[in-house]
């Protein structure tokens, strides 16, 4: 995410205690729709300092030939479903030990401190990283942040960022989580000074995580900006609520936003989100407290849908942040549609605006997490 973009609360990333050095080992299994849900379970296990979380990284690239320097230097190509390594063709997928990686291709200049794996698929290759956990917070909290972010702002950041990963379901074939907004954003270790601030952070918060009331931990969602005023989880993202945040006010800026789009890019949308054939001009908005769409109804037909489905069918349909918040107004004209809104993001859990701006007046992690998240309380272990 931009510093926080869009994100469900049905992550999903790897989290495994291992007793050996980190080592990729790509997970096979069906992947969960983005638009689900996944329920952790009563009480998930304490993190630990060998706990492990597998992403699959730079998918977003396709990559078909990186450049690996680190404890060894190779040259890695996909050759149909063939490893290619240093002109010699590897019958098995490539594992390399954890270690600080440098990985450069077309496009492509990142660094990682985690164990990589490697194998070809049609001409691609797939990289999976396994960072240990802490590594794996400060890497998302860095990616998923400003570099003027106060530390407080931090600190709240990463609490979120290591909830959300302890509570995820599985979502991806090869791991856990992905590197992109629909997991969490991790771009290696960027803006060295920013990274140095992002490892303090979770170092100072290691081990702490928000609890919902039952013991299971919350699967704190968070975005770039509410606009002013936070969503209810269960409004947008459906019933029951696993993320302990709630609708609340906020000093997050209006940002405001505006998009035309063609009237039948609102109609494809809204077909997907109810199910069926729909017409942009027989839609129903339904909004919740904060403003945002959380309901749509196609009134010549009576079906209905999630206004999250119909806020991320808009995004993809009209291209990366024209849609840029599930609160917004819809006039249609013509053969167009006028979108206006405010916020970034689906606007529940965690504000990255307004927390920040919270903290450069003073605000902790501890105040803003319980500002953003009233039904969740922090756990923190027992040895801090």
């Amino acid at each position: 995410m931009p510093a926080a973009r869009a994100r469900k609360p049905a992550g999903d990333t790897q989290v495994r205690p291992s007793s050996r050095p980190a080592r990729s080992s790509p997970v096979v299994s069906s992947p969960v729709d983005a638009s689900a849900s996944s329920a952790p379970a009563a009480r998930e296990r304490k993190p630990t300092a060998d706990t492990q979380v597998d992403v699959r990284i730079l998918s977003k690239h396709r990559p078909a030939r990186l450049r690996l320097d680190g404890p060894r230097s190779l040259e890695v190509v996909a050759s149909g479903d063939a490893l290619v390594v240093d002109g010699r063709p590897q019958p098995h997928a490539l594992r390399l030990d954890a270690g600080r990686w440098h990985v450069r291709g077309r496009g492509l200049d990142r660094r990682y401190g985690a164990a990589l794996s490697l194998e070809a698929r049609d001409g691609e290759l797939i990289v999976v990283a396994t960072f240990a956990l802490e590594a794996y917070v400060a890497a998302v909290t860095a990616s998923e942040t400003e570099v003027d972010t106060p530390f407080e702002a931090l600190r709240a950041q990463a609490i979120t960022a290591r909830s959300y990963v302890l509570a995820s379901g599985k979502r991806h074939d090869e791991a856990r989580a992905c590197d992109l907004t629909h997991c969490q954003v991790l771009r290696g270790e960027g803006f060295a000074r920013h990274l140095r601030r992002a490892r303090d952070a979770a170092r100072s918060t290691e081990g702490v995580v928000l609890r919902l009331p039952g013991g299971a931990v919350a699967l704190a969602p968070f975005h770039a900006s509410c606009g002013g005023h936070t969503a209810e989880p269960v409004a947008v993202f459906g019933a029951p609520d696993l993320t302990g945040a709630a609708a609340v006010p906020d000093r997050c800026p209006a940002s405001p936003w505006r998009a035309v789009v063609p009237r039948a890019l609102v109609t494809a949308a809204a077909s997907v989100a109810v199910g069926g054939p729909a017409q942009a001009e027989d839609l129903l908005l339904d909004r919740d407290s904060s403003g945002a769409v959380v309901r749509i109804v196609d009134r010549a037909s009576g079906r209905e849908g999630r206004g999250d489905a119909f806020f991320r069918a808009l995004g993809a349909r009209a291209g990366w942040d024209r849609i840029r918040s599930a609160r917004f107004s819809m006039t249609l004209g013509g053969d167009q549609a006028l979108l206006e809104g405010q916020g970034h993001g689906h606007g529940v859990g965690l504000c990255q605006a307004g927390a920040a701006l919270l903290a450069r007046q003073g605000w902790t992690a501890e105040q803003l997490l319980a500002h953003y998240f009233p039904r969740a309380l922090l756990e923190t272990p027992r040895d801090k």
